[in-house]
């Protein structure tokens, strides 16, 4: 599940390892001695069960808070200045942990500024000046730690001490004014100059603040964003080559020879990397780069090593894949990133030439001068995200899920010290990896980067009532389509885009299954029941990646996976969610899978992955029908592979298509486009179906129980 936009438990049957003995560790402990002066006076963390107006009983995956009575509704600008937004953000959690009072929106949100506020029913005021709500709840803080800007993880840092502390964090900037009257709030902590690296400064957090931090969630929240790219970044760069094909299955790998000796004259040479065809999500391809100065080889680069991370200017957004059947590692970068390589040259080099192994859909640039800026250069910002964080007393930190070996195996150590089937909330610089690497430590995901208010929502009670089902039509020869909006494992997708998507004109023209999270019933209760109650006949809610929240399957602990999913069964069971939309890093779920699924849960049938070009049913562990999803983000596409699919049907049996939906690139009415040109081509013979009815379908083609 690729994210391409500003781009993842009712009553629960616990077993008792969910009571956290790493909770019993900090209640119990304090920090070493020395660690952090002043601070050791500092109070242990509360809630055990339920103290300052949070819940969190053992069989609740995420904590309940007290309900609101009034909100002061902040409608922040978007280009608020940063330090002030994460002075906001820092005060909200810290206030809503007692009682949620504080509602922020920065900008304008997908869904509408006040669409869920005014769904919450609760009575506000709202300001647009962010001091006008500074000034009412302030004097809840104990003080401010200060970060330092030139290490940006210290915004981490420095909010796990303010939420230890009951402090709010500020900027150099800001703590002259916070300091004085009429605040005159003192100096709990100041990281300026502590630390030389974002490393160590969360290498520090880990050893020192994470004995006293909650262990129930783990929080990835990145503090800091890229400089702004100026447009003239990238003038002096000359194309050099490129492919033009829309190739994705490697079939143009070749090694290229590139003549760049007429960039000689600086002291390096910077090649830069690009998709030729952003739209598509397929973009370059490396594997390694040979540089030879008048014939001798004097750099040798292979993608993944300590060579070749040390030559890159600029990673832009590239990831790195690492070797597995058939393909060797390589670095690639779809859409509109990018990445930048600085090659030194020697003294006196006449002739240069770089051999570059690569595939796919390269665009390729080179320059003998700098571009003035990085992206990987940052400075400190606001995430929404960081309320939930402050509230909950967890540690916030982000560390490279790629590219860099000693912040991996930090995260690492991180994941390993919690329990099995901790959630990890926010995102990754790499998703595939970062959710390998949760998935192997039994760490399941809930994206939510740009998850707003989850403080507040957390306290504003609905029911969740399981949804409605019509009955299924009757068996028929033909063929039968289904189609499943992606990224319902994402938080931040269910309370942005999928509300847009769903007050989109035409839904319920056509059968359309929606991914949700589960966990929504903890987090947002407002939001689950909005869509259950709202739903048509037309709309099936489906478990997202994959099941309570985003991992791989077949890299979770095997022998643990049963007991994970028997814990957070009922997270489905409430709202009635018997269809599951699964992720995994392989084609094919696997059978110890299958059976941990279909042991576990109560499941007509699981959609699997998506972007493959055929759609195909197996049937796995004796009756459970689990579907490919032919998947793209263009609608005309999408429609001739479904017609492609369609060819299997001879009129002597059913045929059965899974079609996943690129949340970010299609909606409602591009599916009720696609379904009417496949009727025109297929006419009677063709019917789109909601997701349970699919497989209710299929099960009976099948001879399956159910």
């Amino acid at each position: 599940m690729t994210r391409t936009s500003p781009s993842r438990n009712q009553p629960s049957r616990v077993q008792p390892s969910r009571v956290h003995p790493s909770r019993r560790a900090f209640l119990a402990g304090g920090l070493a001695a020395g660690a952090a002066g002043a601070f050791l006076a500092a109070p242990s963390p509360a809630y055990a069960g339920e103290t300052e107006g949070i819940s969190w009983p053992a069989r609740r995956e995420l904590p309940a808070f007290t309900r609101p009575s009034h909100l002061d509704a902040l409608m922040m600008a978007g280009d608020t200045a940063e330090d002030v937004k994460l002075l906001v953000t820092t005060l909200q959690g810290l206030v809503n942990r007692e009682r949620p009072r504080i509602y922020v929106v920065v900008g304008k949100p997908s869904e509408g500024a006040d669409t869920w506020l005014k769904d919450t029913h609760v009575p506000y005021t709202t300001f647009t000046d962010p001091w006008q709500v500074l000034d009412r709840h302030l004097h809840r803080a104990k003080g401010i730690v200060v970060y330092d800007p030139e290490v940006v993880e210290t915004v981490n840092v420095a909010t796990t001490i303010g939420a230890l502390r009951g402090g709010v964090i500020a900027s150099p900037d800001l703590a002259g004014k916070l300091t004085a009257a009429p605040y005159d709030l003192p100096v709990l902590d100041d990281l300026r100059g502590r630390f030389d690296s974002n490393l160590a400064a969360t290498t520090w957090a880990f050893e020192h603040l994470w004995p006293r931090t909650s262990h129930r969630v783990l929080f990835g929240v990145n503090p800091g964003q890229s400089v702004p790219i100026p447009p003239d970044n990238w003038k002096d760069f000359q194309e050099v080559v490129r492919e033009d094909r829309p190739i994705r299955d490697s079939s143009n790998r070749a090694v290229h020879d590139l003549d760049l000796s007429a960039f000689l004259g600086g002291e390096a040479v910077y090649l830069r990397f690009t998709d030729s065809q952003p739209a598509d999500g397929w973009g370059p391809a490396v594997h390694r780069l040979t540089v030879r100065a008048d014939g001798t080889v004097v750099a040798d680069l292979t993608v993944g090593t300590d060579a070749e991370r040390a030559a890159l200017f600029d990673k832009g957004g590239s990831t790195v894949k690492p070797q597995s059947e058939g393909t060797d590692a390589h670095r690639f970068a779809d859409g509109t990133n990018y990445f930048v390589y600085r090659l030194p040259v020697p003294d006196g080099t006449s002739k240069l030439v770089v051999s570059v192994d690569m595939w796919n859909q390269y665009l390729v640039f080179a320059s003998k001068t700098a571009p003035a800026v990085s992206s990987d250069d940052r400075r400190p910002a606001s995430q929404q995200l960081r309320d939930y964080a402050v509230a909950t007393q967890a540690m916030p930190f982000w560390l490279a899920s790629n590219d860099s070996p000693e912040e991996t195996t930090l995260m690492e150590r991180i994941f390993a010290a919690v329990d099995m089937g901790t959630p990890y909330l926010g995102w990754f610089t790499d998703e595939f990896n970062g959710v390998r690497l949760a998935s192997r430590h039994g760490v399941y995901v809930l994206a939510a980067d740009f998850l707003e208010n989850a403080s507040v929502f957390g306290g504003v009670r609905a029911p969740i009532r399981p949804q409605r089902v019509p009955a299924a039509p009757k068996p028929a020869k033909k063929v039968y389509l289904t189609f499943t909006f992606s990224e319902g494992d994402n938080l931040q997708y269910d309370q942005h885009r999928m509300r847009q998507l769903w007050d989109h004109p035409d839904r319920g023209k056509v059968p359309l299954n929606w991914s949700v999270s589960p966990l929504l019933a903890d987090v947002a209760p407002v939001m689950m029941s909005h869509y259950l109650t709202t739903a048509t006949a037309a709309d099936t809610l489906v478990a997202g990646p994959s099941g309570p929240g985003y991992f791989f399957p077949s890299l979770w602990p095997e022998k643990e996976l049963p007991k994970f999913l028997a814990a957070t069964r009922s997270y489905l069971d409430r709202p009635g969610l018997d269809v599951m939309y699964a992720l995994d890093d392989r084609p094919a779920l696997t059978e110890a899978s299958a059976a941990a699924y279909n042991d576990n849960l109560d499941l007509l049938g699981v959609f699997y992955n998506m972007w493959f070009v055929r759609s195909d049913t197996t049937v796995m562990d004796g009756d459970l029908p689990v579907s490919t999803q032919l998947a793209i983000g263009d609608r005309a596409v999408m429609r001739d592979r479904i017609l492609a699919n369609a060819e299997d049907f001879d009129g002597s049996a059913p045929v059965f298509v899974a079609v996943g939906v690129p949340a970010w690139d299609l909606t409602p009415g591009d599916i009720v486009w696609i379904v009417d040109q496949v009727r025109a081509k297929l006419g009677d013979d063709v019917a789109a179906v909601r997701g349970d009815h699919y497989f209710t379908l299929l099960r009976q083609a099948k001879g399956l129980a159910g």
